[in-house]
């Protein structure tokens, strides 16, 4: 506050002061000037002298006006600092009635108000009898319980009555195809599962061998003697994709099925039952004449193959370097993909398949 009083009442009048004082100088001064160089001889040194009083008068005004200008912006400088103190003051002030205001428009609204009564209770009450605690009862899991539950493949009761007979006979349950293929090489589309294609209740297995050991009866050897080797060809085939599920007869390679946890485990196998009276023809067809899948290449055959493999499904192409097969055929790999697609020969025709829905023939001898 002082300095403000001082800029008021010393400083700022004295620069105007000054001011005035300046400006009555320069107009003696200009007028020496212009006698001395009327009245001089030398007129260039008068010219010099008039230059150098020009000079010193310009500096001097200059310098009075810069301070004059300095103590006024510190002025409006201070000024503006009050300013703003006293804006912040009003702001404080404005506050406070408003929270004042605020307490008595609260105290005139509980004034309308009423007390309530609350009553405080324990939150947690005891009952009265307790329960006693049931014992523990084990029951068995069923995994079985959730199989009818959901959007899942709807097994029919005709498929788990073959399945079931099949598991008791010692055969292998027909398995469901894919319902994902390996992805699709880069050249070509990938496959998909034929929607009408109709799935045979069994899985076909390899034939089964006699043992060394097995002397065949009098009539099965005849019976094979009957036959045409056409019709023989037909009863394996047939005999691979339905009849052997069921087969008693021990394979060679094959381990025997375990027994029931329910039936005592003998150190010997017992003597497989005899086969049904309709069973014994077929049978003799099996064993007399080699198995089709080990018969020589066919000539459309290629001549060096990775191996020879078996469809275990349909398959329906979608692309035109895909092949067609039903289940049952004979395909020839001759190259593997990473991607889990095999390129091979069916027919004499050469294309790419799912390796997901082929299995490999394993050759064996009688």
């Amino acid at each position: 506050m002082a300095e403000l009083q001082m800029l008021l009442e010393e400083e700022i009048p004295g620069g105007r002061r000054a001011l005035f004082d300046s400006y009555t100088n320069l107009e003696r001064v200009a007028e020496y000037c212009e006698t001395n160089y009327i009245q001089s001889a030398d007129k260039q040194r008068a010219l010099e002298e008039t230059k150098a009083y020009t000079t010193q008068s310009l500096a001097s005004v200059a310098y009075q006006i810069n301070a004059l200008a300095n103590n006024v912006l510190q002025l409006l400088d201070i000024q503006a600092s009050q300013l703003r103190r006293m804006e912040s003051s009003i702001n404080h002030i404005s506050q406070t009635v408003d929270i004042h205001k605020e307490k008595v428009a609260r105290r005139e609204i509980g004034i309308l108000t009423t007390n309530k009564n609350t009553s405080r209770t324990h939150k947690i009450i005891a009952p009265a009898n307790l329960e006693r605690p049931v014992r523990y009862i084990r029951k068995p899991i069923d995994y079985t319980i959730l199989d009818d539950i959901g959007h899942g493949v709807k097994v029919g009761d005709i498929v788990k009555t073959v399945s079931t007979q099949n598991m008791k006979m010692g055969g292998l349950p027909r398995t469901t195809p894919p319902t994902q293929k390996p992805p699709s090489p880069p050249m070509s589309g990938k496959g998909t599962i034929g929607r009408h294609s109709p799935y045979r209740t069994l899985e076909p297995v390899r034939p089964p061998v006699v043992p060394n050991d097995y002397v065949p009866s009098p009539t099965r050897n005849m019976a094979p003697s009957q036959q045409s080797p056409v019709r023989t060809a037909s009863v394996n085939q047939r005999n691979r994709t339905y009849r052997y599920s069921g087969c008693s007869i021990a394979v060679s390679d094959t381990p025997p099925p375990p027994p029931p946890v329910d039936e005592p485990v003998f150190d010997e196998s017992p003597p497989p039952p005899p086969p049904p009276e309709d069973y014994e023809e077929e049978e003799a067809a099996v064993v007399e004449y080699s198995d089709p899948y080990a018969e020589e290449d066919p000539p459309w055959a290629p001549r060096t193959y990775l191996e020879k493999v078996v469809a275990i499904y349909d398959y329906t192409k979608d692309k035109e370097d895909e092949l067609s097969f039903q289940e049952g055929a004979i395909i020839y790999v001759i190259k593997k993909n990473d991607d889990g697609w095999y390129e091979g020969v069916m027919n004499g025709v050469t294309g790419l398949f799912p390796g997901n829905y082929v299995e490999s023939i394993m050759h064996y001898s009688e």
